[in-house]
């Protein structure tokens, strides 16, 4: 677009419009119709192309579509979410990307008790992920935000506990994503011991190993990993008194269930690890 200076009639004055002088009889410059509809074409072109409505009454759309045709193609827009909190859409912002995932579960613990073999705990399931979900949303619309917490690792006579869900928008409106399972706690008995299962979720974490008698004590189950994190590692196996379970890292993955042992008399009990927490990242 540019002046209308192939237009004689518009009056321009080097190359642009001038006011009438009334003092000195000098015309004002004239704005040719097909100018002026040319303008403003090329104004709604950027307002429709940013996904907006044109209205004569506002004024400032073409500035909001201009920063949310630029921050899309310049990956901008971006907020992460690890704890809770709320975001508010931006002007000109009529839809966002969700990725993220709830919290990973925790691991299940070995049991006490020195008369008997024991297996290991099973492993913590990861929560339910999400990756690049579109949501319509609305101009200055606040959008609370709820992030799993991680689940705990099971102890001695405790069950480990599942991840927390994390929810997008007022009792998760826009977005619910569940939270991962705990694994089972071991099993303390003689001879042949079992191993228990491992906590269901976004995958389930690793069901612990069987044991056998003076040979080796179960493995605890692996966390589950995902998206956004690795679950915990198996706990080692084939020790006299077992071995606490391993942390999950990252974002929504399970904790690693505890590790059994196989020499009674020599025995303890043993805790499965901590999963961890969920995430959230809003793009726009």
């Amino acid at each position: 677009m540019d002046y209308p200076n192939s237009v004689p009639s518009a009056g321009l004055v080097n190359g642009k419009f001038v006011d009438e002088n009334p003092l000195t009889g000098t015309p004002g410059s004239l704005i040719p119709a097909s100018w002026g509809n040319g303008v403003t074409s090329e104004v709604l072109e950027v307002i429709t192309a940013a996904g907006l409505t044109p209205s004569e009454f506002n004024l400032t759309q073409l500035l909001g579509a201009i920063r949310s045709i630029s921050r899309s193609s310049a990956g901008l827009g971006i907020q992460r979410f690890t704890a809770n909190g709320s975001f508010t859409v931006p002007a000109g912002v009529t839809k966002i990307w969700l990725s993220g995932c709830a919290g990973g579960a925790g691991g299940g613990a070995c049991p006490g008790g020195t008369s008997a073999i024991a297996s290991g705990g099973g492993g913590g399931g990861a929560g339910q992920p999400v990756i690049k979900l579109l949501v319509a949303v609305t101009p200055g619309q606040v959008i609370p935000i709820v992030i799993g917490a991680a689940g705990a690792g099971g102890s001695a006579g405790v069950a480990a506990t599942a991840g927390g869900n994390t929810l997008v928008g007022a009792s998760g409106a826009l977005l619910v994503l569940s939270g991962g399972s705990p694994g089972l706690p071991g099993v303390n008995a003689a001879g042949f011991v079992p191993g228990p299962a491992g906590g269901q979720g976004f995958p389930a974490g690793a069901d612990a190993t069987d044991s056998v008698s003076s040979v080796a004590a179960g493995y605890g189950g692996f966390g589950a990993s995902g998206p956004f994190g690795t679950g915990g590692s198996s706990a080692r196996s084939g020790t006299t008194s077992g071995y606490p379970g391993k942390p999950a890292y990252g974002f929504g993955a399970g904790g690693g269930g505890a590790g059994g042992y196989y020499i009674p008399g020599l025995g303890s009990a043993q805790s499965g690890a901590q999963g961890a927490p969920g995430l959230m990242i809003v793009e726009w």
